[in-house]
């Protein structure tokens, strides 16, 4: 089987799932009054071709398996987390909003939950939107426009992971290790 059908076999299965997304997501500057709106667009065949090796990457890392594993969260796991985070969720954390929250792109943000349930499965995981941003207006900039490109996405900051890496949660966290976990592929620096 070809790779590039391999891999259209693996995103379809990832599209299929729901997982996961921060409870705040990175704002981007304010949108110019001409600029069109941006939107969350989850993942997708589109979305993962022109970053075929990050995506590879992302895939084998917890954020793409981010809502499957709230949804499997054990009644003694649910304790614990409700002792570190000071909550009172009973049962089903895949649909209570104190966990959601870090588990999807975008929540309540024109992101998940979405009308559309396919729209919902490509945003069930913490995607490269909970990171860089929304992601309509950068599939709108023509491939060959590099600095358009680099310009319509946000750069994480550890900011960015500690809105659901929290002190109780992560108390070991360290942005520079765990971002090459979860971005383990090099990436050309952002434009100055």
């Amino acid at each position: 089987m070809s790779k590039k059908i391999l891999a259209f076999i693996v995103m379809g299965a990832l599209a299929a799932g729901v997982a996961a997304y921060a409870a705040d997501a990175p704002k981007a500057d304010a949108p110019k009054a001409d600029a069109p709106k941006n939107d969350y667009v989850g993942v997708s065949s589109k979305t993962c071709m022109c970053h075929f090796k990050e995506f590879k990457a992302w895939s084998a890392t917890p954020h793409a398996r981010a809502f499957e594993v709230l949804q499997a969260t054990t009644p003694e796991q649910l304790a614990k987390m409700n002792e570190l985070l000071k909550t009172t969720v009973k049962d089903h954390p895949e649909t209570d909003e104190a966990c959601v929250g870090c588990h999807v792109t975008g929540y309540k943000m024109g992101g998940y939950p979405a009308a559309d349930s396919l729209k919902n499965a490509a945003l069930g995981r913490v995607t490269c939107e909970v990171c860089h941003g929304p992601a309509k207006n950068h599939l709108a900039v023509p491939a060959s426009d590099k600095a358009g490109r680099k310009a319509s996405m946000l750069v994480p900051t550890v900011e960015t992971c500690k809105k659901c890496h929290t002190e109780a949660i992560s108390p070991k966290f360290d942005f520079a290790v765990m971002s090459k976990k979860v971005h383990p592929v090099a990436v050309a620096t952002p434009a100055k």
